[in-house]
């Protein structure tokens, strides 16, 4: 299992976290995996709280709070259950990270493609100087000089043309990056919804346990 994919939520502010988390109406959780790999929707406060029982309970435990209190479930049943229903998260994460690698691989191509083009421009004005002195000499240019400024010319295009190539790329895996995210978020909610069921049953049937501080 993925370890630590809703893990956004510990990047904001813990009071900012808590807040969304509570005034969305969820139930603040976190999947204990071992001691340094968790899944949750919270903030750092509930991890705390939930990491305090590790020594105890051990690993693959799910922790929440509900009506002020606290709660353990390590019924394997539904430790699966929450496996299995991230499954569609984690894929989907898994691609989003292929898609990220590509972006990091065409953004270091276009690197060097615009090192060449600088390499190739200063060339260019290099070359342009020297025709400039050459005519106020009143030296003639040089057939094979004429064919080395063409050569330049379309050395330029097709740097050019190859820099649209990966601009339109790069565009698309944008717009792909963008259909992701928001397929990300239904996935969170959907996902959400399934362990905030889960909860409901297992403080229904007791399977989930009242844990003090």
């Amino acid at each position: 299992m993925t370890r630590l994919f809703l893990a956004l939520a510990l990047m904001a502010p813990a009071a900012l976290a808590h807040d969304t988390v509570a005034s969305e109406g969820r139930t603040p959780w976190v999947l204990v995996h071992d001691e340094n790999s968790v899944s949750m929707s919270g903030d750092t406060k509930d991890l705390k709280l939930a990491r305090r029982h590790l020594r105890e309970l051990g690993p693959e435990f799910l922790w929440f709070r509900h009506d002020g209190k606290q709660y353990v479930v390590q019924d394997k049943k539904v430790i699966a259950q929450l496996a299995e229903a991230a499954k569609p998260q984690e894929e989907l994460g898994a691609e989003q990270s292929r898609l990220g690698q590509r972006q990091s691989e065409l953004g270091r191509e276009q690197g060097e493609l615009g090192r060449k083009q600088g390499e190739l421009g200063r060339e260019q004005a290099r070359k342009a100087m020297r025709r400039a002195q050459s005519s106020m000499n009143g030296e003639r240019l040089e057939p094979a000089d004429h064919e080395a400024e063409q050569d330049d010319s379309e050395a330029q295009r097709e740097l050019s043309k190859a820099q649209q190539t990966m601009g339109r790329e790069q565009q698309k895996m944008g717009a792909e990056q963008q259909k992701m995210g928001e397929q990300q978020r239904k996935l969170s909610r959907e996902f959400q919804r399934k362990v905030e069921a889960l909860i409901a049953s297992a403080l229904s049937d007791g399977t989930a346990k009242q844990v003090n501080d």
